[in-house]
């Protein structure tokens, strides 16, 4: 009995600082009536929605047309990570998804200029059949905001 006992307050003590953690909440909220946030943070954890980078501008171009949405998203990204706290270097996963792999080299040309001195984080990438607003590319980003 007494090692039942003895189970039970250990586990009590270890689930604890668990059940302390701050929920999920939203970090920031788009000014437009999207139905999803900009942004969730948990604890440091920020997982950020995927950014469109087409403008009317974008969708004339025939060349460098995945390179300039590219440049778009990393900018708005750029402003969201500020309004944070955080920046660039605070991103440790990337998803990237293409609606055309042909396109990969340039987006990976734009895209490493923000991740310069080798601290790019983990991604994937992902061709798609389509994607909203004819864009030609969509990047979300999970972020994680450190005390230093």
């Amino acid at each position: 009995m007494k090692r039942i006992v003895l189970a039970l307050a250990a586990a009590a003590f270890i689930v604890q600082p668990v059940a302390a953690q701050d929920g999920p909440r939203i970090a920031h909220q788009p000014s437009s009536r999207t139905p999803f946030s900009a942004a969730i943070q948990v604890d440091n954890t920020y997982w950020l929605s995927g950014k469109l980078g087409a403008t009317a501008e974008t969708r004339a171009m025939t060349e460098g047309r995945v390179a300039a949405e590219t440049h778009n998203i990393m900018r708005a990204f750029g402003e969201l990570l500020t309004e944070l706290g955080m920046d660039y270097h605070d991103i440790v996963r990337a998803t990237v998804y293409l609606t055309d792999v042909a396109g990969y080299s340039e987006m990976n040309e734009a895209y490493a200029q923000y991740f310069e001195g080798g601290d790019a984080p983990s991604r994937v990438t992902v061709a798609v059949a389509g994607l909203v607003a004819g864009a030609s590319i969509e990047i979300s980003f999970i972020a994680v905001k450190t005390d230093d």
